[in-house]
């Protein structure tokens, strides 16, 4: 089990590409992977597409740690 103990998002691009969505947010914060354990920091940037049209959803095409 993971604890989010803090976290903020940042939207760093929102683009349209051919037909579809294409967004970028970085996450940060701290994160607690087991109980007892201490906090550590989290930073990630997370790309995201959707279909412009129709009803797909968001859906994760990569995530880069920083």
């Amino acid at each position: 089990t993971t604890d989010v103990m803090t976290l903020d998002a940042e939207v760093l691009e929102a683009i349209d590409e051919g037909n579809r969505h294409v967004v970028s947010v970085r996450f940060s914060g701290l994160v607690r992977e087991a109980a007892g354990q201490d906090a550590v920091p989290l930073d990630e940037v997370w790309h995201l597409t959707k279909p412009a049209n129709g009803q797909g959803g968001w859906v994760i095409a990569g995530i880069q740690q920083r």
